[in-house]
């Protein structure tokens, strides 16, 4: 297995307030035109940048990412982009992809269970269930499946070292 899943995360309590967070109407989210790949340019995402290109971008880094930065600990954090994805008709997959070009690790946090996963290139699958963290190299190809069953996938991705 070339990934890592933590169930329980967080402290029940930091995930409830996490979700909450995320699906108030306090949370502002931004409309992103492509999900990852060329190919994927007729679908659509919801996202909400926390730290991008290493500069703290959002009011809500203390609520959403100091939770999680204080268990990961990392030595230098180049984003923190939190996704959200709208229930589609069928299971899409999203193009298949790296975040970034240079060498980075990634913890993908799923703010939410639904029937929607992490799919890797080899075949693996993780599911999206609340409060549970996936983390490998960013070298990985991974896509996302979006859910059916749920009105949205929300997770949070970083890419750190």
């Amino acid at each position: 297995m070339s990934f890592k899943v933590i169930k329980n995360f967080l402290k029940q309590e930091e995930a409830d307030y996490i979700e909450s967070t995320m699906l108030s109407f306090n949370f502002p989210w931004f409309y992103s035109g492509s999900v990852n790949t060329p190919e994927d340019n007729n679908r659509f995402f919801f996202s909400h940048s926390i730290i991008h290109e290493g500069n703290i971008n959002s009011t809500f880094y203390d609520n959403i990412a100091s939770p999680i930065l204080k268990i990961l600990k990392p030595n230098k954090i180049n984003r923190i982009k939190c996704n959200l994805f709208v229930k589609q008709n069928e299971q899409i997959k999203a193009g298949m992809h790296t975040d970034m070009e240079e060498e980075h690790m990634v913890l993908l946090y799923y703010v939410n269970t639904n029937n929607g996963f992490t799919l890797f290139k080899n075949g693996d699958k993780v599911p999206s269930i609340k409060n549970t963290a996936l983390i490998f190299n960013g070298k990985l190809k991974h896509a996302a499946v979006l859910q059916t069953d749920e009105k949205v996938r929300i997770n949070i991705n970083l890419n750190y070292l």
